[in-house]
């Protein structure tokens, strides 16, 4: 004998289904008594049948819905980076129509992850940074940053932490014209490709006349 039988996922949306239609049947019917029972002490209300008491949660609902809606909808509309300037007006901010500020967020938050990192190794080991990027200290997931084909950040060795503003790690060429780089110091700064570049010389050449 053939059996039908639904899937996991059916028979859940099924069993949350026929909950919440009993519990609106045992809604309706409470409302039904308690109103029929007001109705015996007030002469202006009308005896209420069980048809009428489920259309009353029905029309309830819908403004509960609606209330909650418009609740939501503006506790987002507020909430800070919500919206963005656009000349001399405002408009929403959509992080896949325009994902420049969010995915420089995450540049920002890649480095400082990074930081934390290697600062936590430079104080077990005396204040030392790791002596290159491949030597297993830091994971490697941390040296991909946010690149879509993982793309490594550059490393500088001999830094150490605090003492300057000399610039430990930096986006390579593939992170596109504006670079983000980690100082000594801590603060992650933007540059673009020249000033990387002239940064990285000068400071080569002052490590090496030490």
């Amino acid at each position: 004998m053939p059996s039908i039988s639904l899937t996991e996922v059916a028979e859940a949306r099924l069993d949350a289904i026929s909950l919440f239609l009993v519990a609106f049947a045992l809604a309706a019917w409470i409302l039904l008594k308690a109103w029929n029972r007001l109705a015996r002490d007030f002469s202006w209300m009308p005896c209420l049948r069980y048809r009428g008491a489920l259309a009353a949660l029905v029309v309830s609902g819908l403004f509960v819905y609606t209330a909650m809606s418009l609740i939501a909808g503006a506790r987002e509309l507020m909430t800070p980076g919500a919206w963005v300037r656009t000349g001399s007006t405002h408009r929403i901010a959509y992080p896949e129509r325009d994902p420049k500020p969010w995915l420089e967020s995450g540049r920002r938050l890649a480095l400082e992850h990074l930081r934390g990192l290697l600062w936590t190794h430079a104080t077990a080991h005396e204040g030392t940074l790791p002596g290159n990027r491949s030597d297993g200290t830091i994971p490697e997931s941390a040296w991909s940053g946010v690149h879509p084909a993982s793309e490594p950040l550059a490393y500088v060795p001999g830094r150490r932490p605090g003492g300057g503003s000399a610039i430990v790690v930096y986006e390579p060429d593939a992170y596109g014209p504006v670079r983000f780089a980690l100082q000594e110091d801590g603060v992650v700064v933007k540059l673009s490709p020249a000033d990387l570049r002239k940064r990285l010389v000068e400071e080569t050449i002052a490590q090496e006349a030490r």
